[in-house]
């Protein structure tokens, strides 16, 4: 008989597992829109460089392995696709684990339209987020999801977004969505 198969959870990366570039958040994400297209940019472009040198957030490796027990965990970030070497590497030194990435083929899509389009495709039970717009729209469509808590995201409030500092603050939220 195969294995029963564990829930999903997904998880951003940066701001979430992965520290921001010299520890600041920025940006609060209320003047962002839904539609349009993304640009292509001096942040696109330098992708491949901007994540070396940073360390996991507080917490991330001892949450993600003890997630890792119950739940499958994937993560969903708007990371450039041509980062995936780099960063299953950084994965595999900083917190000794190995885990699905999926990242964002093309500057075409908006950060949070290509995480919203990703997760609708894998139908997590929750997904770990630091920006508060997408946060909001991924609250319309799943069950849960866990906001990283960041100054710059305390405006959002909705039912279904659990303000969390730590990644393993969310295991209590998920036993009682679960109901075990």
């Amino acid at each position: 008989m195969p294995p029963v198969p564990r829930p999903l959870l997904t998880f951003d990366l940066d701001g979430v597992i992965c520290r921001p570039p010299f520890g600041i958040n920025p940006g609060k994400g209320q003047h962002k829109t839904r539609e349009g297209e993304g640009s292509r940019n001096l942040l696109w472009m330098t992708e491949r460089w901007r994540y070396i040198g940073r360390k996991p957030m507080p917490g991330a490796r001892e949450g993600l392995h003890l997630l890792g027990e119950r739940f499958e965990c994937q993560v969903v970030s708007a990371r450039s696709v041509d980062t995936a070497a780099l960063t299953a590497s950084w994965f595999r030194r900083h917190l000794a684990l190995e885990v699905p990435l999926n990242l964002r083929p093309g500057w075409h899509e908006k950060p949070a339209q290509f995480k919203v389009r990703r997760l609708a495709e894998l139908k997590p039970v929750a997904h770990f987020e630091d920006d508060a717009h997408t946060a909001a729209w991924l609250a319309e469509l799943l069950p849960a999801v866990f906001l990283i808590d960041w100054p710059r995201n305390r405006w959002l409030e909705l039912p279904n977004v659990h303000r969390i500092s730590r990644l393993r603050e969310a295991l209590p939220v998920l036993e009682r969505l679960l109901g075990g």
